[in-house]
């Protein structure tokens, strides 16, 4: 059946009754692809009906957001690029999420949760004011619902024709959490559900009767809830609300949207509930796991950042009573899901709410606690507020763990961790420390528990597995006897990138940054007359590492600095060495570099 639907006006030939064959279809396509190309699997798979329906439904013109937008795939394959789709998060092929540079069917692009509600009225308000009449659906994830930002949009969506897709499948990236999921999940379970259930069974026993009986009670609940059924979570931000309904049942799906199309006069929230990993038992089974998968070319048996920092903080608790843990709906991702188990009065995971996350650090810190908030430095970036103001005005004594620092790879542009550095060094009383190996990370989380000020830990998903010191001067891990060239590096990759460039080069110093801030002066200091001094980072350049080193050297005319890092550009997916060589920081690279300035000495 897919192979027949090319694009949207393929797909509304169809006869609804085709539908459940093109989805089992497109879920086969999902399952076989994004094993190879890797990706968001459990997410898509869970969401195959609803996007055929929207499409289905809907016209071409009118928009849809997703929010995130890492549940797109079914979109992407519908709206023209599905002989693509092997290319997904490749370099040069398709983006795991929406890209309107890639193609005008994507009305926005998105990579963060709780985006897509006021996008969605953003675009409502902009077409009436031009006198427009397209629609406008907003897809949210239930998860969505613990961010600030979807709040906010929700109470100034009033009398904007708009409609917003509710997909509940209970998980954001980590099971749910709080008061907001808990009030969905009373709108889905309850005696109500049960009892449904029961008749439905005992109906379809009845010979010949059941169904045909069945099927009109659905009919007569399907009229009554487009029509009378009033919901008091949203009813108190004056929307409209139809609902619950299985998002998975294709049929139900195109029954309700062909209704509502039309019948738009307010904002309307249709509410589904969807099984992430539908059709695919591991995923279904366990569907944190899959929510990404790697691609078959990466090595899972590598160590992991996370680990080592779950292994570091149980340890830390068990030493001291005040250390306490903070995740924003990523216990697993960042490696908190031992220090879960263990210390679950001392855990707290707030849901996809980063700025709430830091603020309520800096409370704990107010009040005697040690916090150690994971983040991934992409999402971090979304408190910066927070930061500067409730932790850092202050010298909140709160560590930041900030994982996957760097470039990302396949998650693109929206994920790049290539910004923390320069924000972070900004911000009065932080301290910015830079493990590029296990034994350093460990060392650095034991001694931010000694300091009276924020202290940022930024790390990359692997690093070395060299045992090195942490002291708090940087580490020299290749010395020349006569420097000529001293080489900075920042991170695991850079520091490999060094060694690797200047192994048969003499005179030439390579260093392992452990602290952006403060910049080591010592060292800078016992830097001579006439030494060309090269940064690397896995950073933009404007506010780094390199500029900061620049401007401790500007009143001293005969050092020569280099900065090497990332332009002032949005990096897209690839693999990291890929992007790495794209951006000049790879070993061939950073050897040309040498070579020159050693010519010019």
């Amino acid at each position: 059946m897919l192979e027949t639907v090319k694009s949207i006006s393929d797909l509304k030939k169809l006869d609804v009754k085709q539908l459940p064959e093109l989805c089992a279809d497109i879920r086969a396509k999902l399952i076989d692809e994004v094993a190879v190309s890797g990706g968001h699997l459990a997410s898509n798979l869970g969401a195959v009906e609803l996007t055929v329906a929207l499409h289905y439904v809907f016209d071409e013109r009118d928009k849809i957001v997703w929010d995130v937008g890492h549940q797109s795939y079914v979109h992407k394959i519908l709206t023209g690029r599905g002989e693509n789709f092997s290319s997904l998060r490749q370099k040069g092929g398709l983006s795991g999420f929406p890209d309107c540079e890639e193609s005008e069917s994507d009305s926005f692009n998105t990579g963060h949760a709780g985006t897509a509600i006021s996008v969605g009225l953003g675009l409502t308000k902009a077409r009436d004011a031009l006198r427009d009449d397209y629609n406008v659906i907003s897809v949210v994830g239930d998860g969505s619902m613990t961010c600030g930002l979807t709040y906010e949009a929700l109470n100034n969506a009033q009398a904007s024709k708009m409609l917003i897709i509710l997909n509940d499948n209970n998980m954001s990236i980590s099971d749910n959490v709080g008061s907001a999921t808990l009030n969905m999940s009373k709108l889905r379970v309850g005696r109500y559900d049960r009892n449904k259930e029961k008749l439905k069974r005992s109906l379809l026993r009845i010979p010949l009767l059941g169904k045909p009986t069945y099927r009109f009670l659905r009919w007569c609940k399907r009229r009554a809830k487009l029509r009378y059924v009033r919901n008091s979570y949203f009813d108190m931000f004056n929307l409209k609300y139809i609902g619950i309904i299985d998002g998975n049942e294709i049929k139900d799906l195109v029954y309700y949207l062909t209704r509502i199309k039309n019948n738009v006069t307010k904002p309307t929230v249709l509410h589904i509930v969807t099984k992430k990993g539908k059709g695919y038992f591991p995923a279904e089974n366990d569907p944190e796991s899959y929510h990404s998968v790697s691609g078959a070319a990466v090595n899972v048996d590598s160590m992991d950042s996370s680990v080592a920092v779950g292994d570091t903080l149980v340890k830390l608790a068990s030493e001291c009573k005040d250390v306490v843990a903070i995740t924003a709906a990523m216990s697993k991702g960042t490696g908190l899901d031992g220090f879960k188990l263990r210390y679950a009065d001392r855990f707290f995971d707030v849901g996809i709410a980063e700025e709430h996350a830091v603020t309520f650090a800096g409370g704990l810190a107010k009040g005697g606690l040690h916090p150690f908030v994971a983040i991934y430095s992409t999402f971090l970036q979304r408190a910066y507020d927070e930061i500067l103001h409730d932790v850092a005005l202050q010298s909140l004594p709160v560590t930041f763990l900030i994982d996957r620092a760097g470039f990302v790879g396949a998650d693109g542009k929206t994920h790049q961790g290539l910004f923390d550095l320069s924000y972070l060094s900004q911000i009065p009383n932080m301290k910015v420390w830079t493990p590029s190996t296990y034994s350093e990370l460990s060392q650095m989380m034991s001694a931010s528990l000694s300091q009276s000020c924020p202290v940022a830990i930024r790390y990359s998903k692997t690093l070395s597995e060299d045992s090195r010191e942490f002291t708090g001067s940087w580490n020299i891990i290749r010395q020349a006897e006569e420097r000529r060239i001293v080489l900075l590096a920042v991170g695991s990759k850079m520091t490999e990138a060094a060694q690797a460039a200047v192994e048969n080069i003499d005179g030439v110093e390579v260093v392992d940054v452990t602290t952006v801030k403060p910049l080591d002066g010592h060292y800078l200091d016992s830097i001579g007359n006439g030494v060309g001094v090269i940064t690397l980072e896995e950073n933009v350049l404007s506010g780094g590492f390199g500029q900061s080193v620049m401007a401790y050297f500007a009143d001293k005319t005969a050092v020569t600095v280099k900065n090497m890092g990332v332009d002032d550009v949005f990096v897209a997916h690839a693999t990291v060495d890929e992007q790495i060589r794209a951006n000049g920081l790879d070993a061939e690279s950073v050897k040309a570099v040498v070579n020159d300035m050693l010519k010019n000495r």
